[in-house]
């Protein structure tokens, strides 16, 4: 039998001289037995602990073939466990000796391999001319079909030779295995990663190796290795170029994270540039697009994100990695438009949003929901502000601002809100967003209590119909057809509204108090 055929790749070689020699064979050894040791080696109970420790075959002398029971050859054998019988006349030291060097040749074959393969790759990612993804690189150099996903098993990379989006599709967010040993490195140390334990129509032909391309496991993408499916455990070379294939992963991804710090730091300076524009400069504006690399619209609304939960106390270099990713996330949703810029300022994520149309609820509808599905440790208020031109947008972060304050202050259950529906109740705001409580307790008491008591006590809809009467321009007409009541119903209604209150619709004292009073109210039940 030739040495080639070993099933367990040869790691070292051994020879037995002593009865517990056992305890300390190690996995792929060659292990030489003779002399009195053979009838304590060659027995069923001794051989099965020593085929345990996977070794990668037994060497012995053509004189002993005779003593050595027929079945625990057949035993070694349907172990994968390869006997050599060599010829009396050899020592056991030139035996020791061209197996010792043979290891060496081939582990230095495989280090000239790894060698090769590292200086290729660096190479191949340093041409400039070279626009092939980091898989596609290393399937062509190695061999091995390979794909980068994510934490959350969303295809990253891949190589084009092997359908890996297919693969992933029904992966969902389910890790397909536990981590276990899938090899050992060229130090002795043991790879842990996760072998697929699906059962499917890819893991009947394959086995696919997942390794944390991260040390910290915690949120790290991973490189897939699809291999044949006898493969159970990955060879030191194939480990070396994947350790090698990490490493520039890792330092790739370094480069890129500080290439997006300094964009971001960049971009955000050119916000700040934006907010100084005091009056309507063509320069300034076609500077501004240019340094964006995106157009500046003439009118704009301004949104501020704000992120007001006990767990937003995050550091400065925490706050922009969670700003990029959201940036980077945004863009992706069929929600956002190019035309939307996005920056960070403060504790506020800021979204510029072109006035093409009046309808800006159900963009902040739709955001919010992204923001929830996203970042549900997150508690986000939302502030806009209203139509300005680019020249004032340091108004539109101001109102959005006092949008989000108002909020905040408030301890609205409201989750967004425009200024534009402050309305008078701007004149009665602080520069925090807070009404004076005094007055506005006086207000809710003296004009909208009143009618919240009766309604509840007559079973009657005296409040609604104040409201609807007042978003109708005081127009009984308008009202009544709202309503869908007659006209001496609605000035029977106003007249027991007018009683209660003991006030005079009539009067334009009486209804400024009543509008600002509903305001109030209505800001502090959204």
């Amino acid at each position: 039998m030739a040495v080639n055929s070993l099933e367990v790749e040869v790691t070292g070689i051994n020879i037995m001289d002593t009865q517990d020699m056992k305890n300390w064979i190690k996995q792929g050894e060659l292990i030489i037995v003779g002399g009195e040791y053979i009838k304590v080696f060659f027995t069923e109970d001794y051989l099965l602990q020593i085929i345990k420790r996977k070794i990668s075959g037994i060497i012995t002398k053509k004189r002993y073939k005779e003593i050595i029971d027929g079945n625990l050859i057949k035993l070694c054998i349907a172990h994968g466990i390869s006997i050599f019988f060599v010829d009396n006349f050899f020592s056991w030291s030139d035996i020791m000796s061209l197996i010792q060097r043979l290891i060496i040749s081939n582990q230095s074959k495989m280090l000239q391999d790894v060698d090769i393969f590292h200086k290729k790759m660096l190479i191949t990612l340093s041409d400039k001319k070279s626009y092939k993804d980091m898989c596609e690189i290393f399937y062509e150099l190695v061999g091995y079909s390979a794909a980068v996903i994510n934490s959350h098993f969303n295809l990253i990379d891949h190589s084009l030779d092997f359908e890996w989006e297919n693969y992933l599709s029904n992966i969902a967010q389910i890790v397909p295995g536990i981590f276990e040993k899938i090899g050992t490195s060229y130090e002795g140390k043991h790879i842990t990663g996760i072998t697929d334990q699906r059962v499917n129509d890819y893991t009947k032909k394959s086995n696919f190796f997942y390794i944390p391309i991260i040390d910290s496991r915690k949120d790290s993408p991973y490189l897939i290795i699809r291999q044949e499916k006898q493969t159970k455990l990955l060879t030191e070379d194939v480990l070396a170029k994947i350790e090698f294939f990490c490493l520039i992963y890792r330092l790739k991804a370094s480069y890129q994270y500080e290439y997006k710090l300094a964009s971001n730091h960049y971009r955000n300076l050119v916000f700040e540039d934006l907010l100084s524009i005091k009056e309507n400069n063509e320069n300034e504006k076609n500077r501004i697009s240019y340094s964006l690399e995106s157009k500046i619209f003439d009118n704009y609304r301004l949104i501020l994100i704000k992120d007001v939960s006990e767990k937003s106390n995050y550091t400065s270099i925490q706050k922009n990695s969670i700003f990029i990713k959201f940036r980077e996330e945004l863009s992706q949703c069929s929600f956002f438009n190019d035309n939307y810029l996005v920056f960070f300022k403060g504790d506020y994520w800021v979204i510029l949003v072109p006035y093409i149309s009046s309808k800006i609820e159900p963009f902040i509808s739709e955001l919010f929901k992204f923001l929830q599905d996203k970042y549900r440790s997150g508690k986000f208020c939302m502030g806009v502000s209203e139509v300005h031109p680019y020249w004032k947008l340091h108004l539109a972060f101001k109102e959005a601002e006092q949008s989000v304050y108002v909020l905040i202050s408030n301890h609205s259950d409201k989750k967004y809100f425009l200024y534009q529906k402050l309305g008078i109740l701007k004149l009665f705001l602080d520069d925090q967003g807070k009404i004076n409580q005094l007055y506005v307790n006086k207000m809710l008491e003296t004009y909208v209590y009143p009618l919240v008591n009766y309604d509840q006590n007559h079973h009657t809809s005296l409040l609604s119909t104040l409201e609807v009467f007042l978003e109708s321009d005081f127009s009984h007409s308008k009202t009544s057809k709202k309503l869908f009541i007659h006209k001496n119903t609605l000035y029977a209604r106003i007249k027991r509204i007018e009683q209660i209150l003991d006030v005079d619709i009539n009067h334009s004292d009486s209804l400024m108090n009543i509008y600002i009073a509903l305001q109030i109210y209505q800001l502090s039940n959204e």
